[in-house]
């Protein structure tokens, strides 16, 4: 074998080695077990058998602190594997090292504390290939669901003085004093009067409500987080400007450009939303705004901080009169990011995704899940 022929399979390896160092992404997260033990004749703590009992419990309860950050659409996927993915967890879990272990003689606890490392590469082919699964046996199988959410913020903000009206009221008493002098001179007559008056005042005070104009932002953010939201819950999300494409109703720059002037809109177009809606067989519809607000620096981070809040309904429309069955709001998200931007986006993201999980809670509270 030449040396050029040698250096190129070493490079060739080094290269591939490099590629699947770089194809294996595994996060860390900490678990921990308090598992109760009885004192032997010759020992007084745990022994062999029960360490590493011990650490298999601390090892599942790593996992499972893993899989409590799953979104609902992965943890849809996972359910649909997750005893299959149990029964060979060291093939998801690559590394755990042990952190702490102590012995209470007292209460005659034996504690673990652990680090594993998993294997997510492993654990999304695994869910990959559930979801397909899962989708193609549910396809269509869940209930239509469209929504019309929009994004914005103050463009300007008129505030009003008080306004203070006074009235006052006088009146007035003319008193008179007279008199007559008899003299040897004559007679003399003196008149004396004096004015009294009392003041009354009083009024009002009106107050008139400050004047918010506002803008739009892009709704992208939004929809991807609440479709994402709805779709992991079984729900078959239906894009409003297909509703309006295939069914009429009130176009989105419409109910955008009333949003921009009030906090809700006219009784008009939300009909008109709702009856297209229902004719392309939608089952429900959700329509709301997410309000950019205040921009500041978290304390914790020094990154900038967005702050957005929602508001949000849903109206169950398979019935002739829709009926509003969920709200949101108005609830506050912070989100953050290295400028403000990102930190909006991230707050958009965020607020779509916790008032999309708190409708559908109250949804499966009303049973319509």
């Amino acid at each position: 074998m030449s040396k050029l022929s040698g250096w190129i399979q070493v490079i060739t390896v080094s290269s591939l080695l490099v590629f699947l160092s770089a194809q294996i992404h595994a996060a860390e997260i900490r678990g921990r077990a308090d598992v109760p033990f009885k004192k032997g004749l010759f020992s007084s703590g745990p022994d062999a058998n029960l360490r590493q009992q011990a650490l298999e419990a601390a090892k599942l309860s790593a996992w499972n602190r893993y899989t409590s950050t799953f979104s609902p659409s992965q943890l849809q996927s996972y359910r649909a594997v997750e005893q299959e993915i149990l029964a060979e967890l060291n093939e998801y879990i690559i590394d755990i090292n042990i952190l702490d272990e102590s012995i209470n003689p007292d209460t005659q606890l034996y504690t673990v504390s652990v680090r594993a490392s998993i294997n997510e590469a492993a654990l999304a082919s695994s869910l990959n290939n559930a979801g397909t699964e899962a989708a193609n046996a549910q396809y269509g199988a869940g209930e239509l669901f469209s929504f019309m959410f929009v994004a914005r913020e103050v463009e300007s903000h008129k505030s009003f003085d008080e306004r203070r009206t006074q009235v006052r009221m006088e009146d007035s008493e003319l008193s008179a004093r007279q008199s007559t002098d008899m003299g040897r001179g004559g007679a003399t007559l003196t008149e004396t009067q004096s004015d009294l008056s009392k003041v009354t005042t009083g009024g009002s005070t009106q107050r008139k409500a400050n004047e918010i104009t506002y803008r739009v932002r892009s709704a992208a953010d939004i929809d991807a987080a609440i479709g994402e939201t709805l779709a992991g819950y079984g729900f078959d999300v239906v894009g409003y400007e297909d509703v309006v494409a295939n069914c009429g109703g009130a176009a989105p720059d419409k109910i955008r450009q009333e949003f921009t002037l009030t906090d809700d809109i006219s009784g008009e177009t939300r009909k008109d939303s709702i009856d297209a809606a229902r004719a392309c067989e939608v089952n429900y519809f959700a329509m709301g705004t997410m309000d950019i607000g205040v921009q500041d620096i978290d304390p914790v981070t020094g990154n900038q901080r967005v702050h957005v809040s929602v508001r949000g309904q849903v109206w169950d429309i398979s019935s002739r009169l829709p009926r509003r069955i969920a709200s949101v709001g108005p609830i506050q998200y912070a989100g953050l990011g290295p400028d403000a931007d990102v930190a909006t986006r991230n707050a958009l993201r965020l607020s779509g995704e916790t008032a999309a999980r708190t409708l559908v809670d109250q949804l499966n509270a009303r049973g319509k899940r």
